[in-house]
């Protein structure tokens, strides 16, 4: 998996997201610093997960891990009030897959 981790820190690098906020791609919310970390944090770890599926070197602990930094991202985004949008990225990456 480390080509995987390379690839993560590379698309930060490139991305500059680096403490500024922005926008995440489909949701229409003025959001805060914290919120947007959450939220740039899980279409990471999706798209982690995505890739991981796929991997040659496929391990099931590995992905149990990444399904349960999901998880904990997304109750870190209800509890910054943006619950919605979490749930609204998930179900948006199940319906791809």
């Amino acid at each position: 998996m480390s080509s995987q981790s390379e690839s993560a820190d590379q698309e930060l690098a490139e991305n500059g997201e680096t403490g500024t906020t922005g926008t995440i791609e489909g949701i229409d919310l003025t959001l805060t610093p914290l919120q947007y970390h959450y939220l740039s944090l899980l279409q990471r770890l999706i798209a982690l997960q995505n890739s991981y599926q796929v991997d040659p070197d496929y391990e099931t602990w590995k992905m149990n891990a990444i399904n349960k930094a999901i998880y904990s991202t997304l109750r870190d985004s209800i509890e910054a009030n943006i619950g919605e949008a979490a749930k609204e990225l998930l179900r948006k990456a199940h319906q791809v897959n």
